[in-house]
């Protein structure tokens, strides 16, 4: 079942326009369907290493020029259902990890790129790790919470991982002008359609909620 939220008012939007990042034809958004087709496609793994360690000098610097960034994160954990802790998947240099240290008691937040998470700040209540979304070092079913900004959606670890009934955040900051986006339908075909998928707008992002069924 899918759900839409209302978009947001016309005064709640960024007063700048998206970015043109070619989204469409994006060596990341060509390396994520090709993932999504084949999860073990390692030269389209390879590319997307590639890519983001090329863009961790510059990485900050360009997020903090873009208005709105991390609304759609803001906007999809005021709906998530309250969590113990949140695992944050591909959290660059930090720019979603604020808003979801102030919604979540404990945040682990990680990343492949070494050199993005040493550019990271320190946060109360955050632990920065290096990890990588295809092995991600948590028990079955153990994770309340999967959240991630501009992430590589890798289905089969996020069924692995996520609690019974435990939710997947997934948001974008430009929607389809993001990259590695991935359209909600597309999202809910992979993670499977025993999962409840709702999502909406904040900004000119997307997010979408994925709950899990209860096992």
């Amino acid at each position: 079942m899918t759900t839409l939220a209302s978009s947001p008012s016309p005064a709640d939007l960024p007063p700048t326009q998206a970015p043109d990042l070619n989204a469409g034809t994006h060596t990341s958004r060509l390396a994520q369907q090709r993932i999504l087709t084949d999860p073990h496609d390692t030269d389209a793994w390879r590319t997307l290493t590639t890519t983001y360690a090329d863009q961790a000098p510059i990485w900050k610097a360009w997020s903090g020029t873009q208005h709105g960034y991390d609304w759609p994160v803001r906007a999809g954990l005021a709906r998530t259902r309250p969590a113990p802790w949140a695992l944050e998947l591909c959290c660059g240099t930090g720019e979603a990890t604020t808003a979801l240290a102030q919604a979540i008691p404990a945040v682990v937040a990680t990343d492949i790129n070494t050199e993005m998470l040493t550019r990271c700040g320190d946060l109360t209540g955050v632990r920065w790790r290096n990890a990588d979304v295809r092995f991600l070092p948590y028990a079955d079913h153990t994770v309340p919470l999967v959240v991630a900004l501009n992430g590589v959606f890798f289905a089969p670890e996020l069924r692995r991982v996520t609690a019974s009934a435990g939710q997947v955040l997934w948001c974008t900051s430009f929607g389809p002008g993001t990259p590695l986006y991935v359209a909600p339908e597309q999202l809910h075909q992979a993670i499977g359609a025993d999962w409840h998928m709702a999502s909406g707008q904040a900004g000119h992002g997307q997010w979408i909620l994925l709950t899990a069924p209860a096992y």
